[in-house]
């Protein structure tokens, strides 16, 4: 029996994690078969959502004082929290 198909319960320990790639394990991942069947509801719940707030005519910005940085991995996202306020 291959090694990845029989029950290890401490392959998913902290110190063997480190061993890993760091995508070995994504369960509900971006493509392929465990990719989460709800992605595309949820897609579109959130653009309705926004699409509500802006047209309601909500104006956002940044909190002040607070400068974004980008940070790049799999996914672009923000560095750290951005918070925002109502104008």
């Amino acid at each position: 029996m291959c090694v990845l198909h029989r029950f290890d319960p401490d392959r998913f320990s902290a110190d063997r994690m480190e061993q890993l790639p760091q995508y070995a394990f994504e369960p509900f991942g971006f493509a392929g078969k465990r990719k989460c069947f709800g992605y595309r509801f949820a897609l579109a719940e959130v653009s309705v959502l926004l699409a509500k707030l802006l047209r309601s005519g909500l104006k956002f910005r940044l909190a002040p004082g607070q400068t974004v940085t980008a940070k790049y991995d799999m996914v672009g996202k923000p560095a750290e929290e951005v918070w925002i306020a109502k104008e």
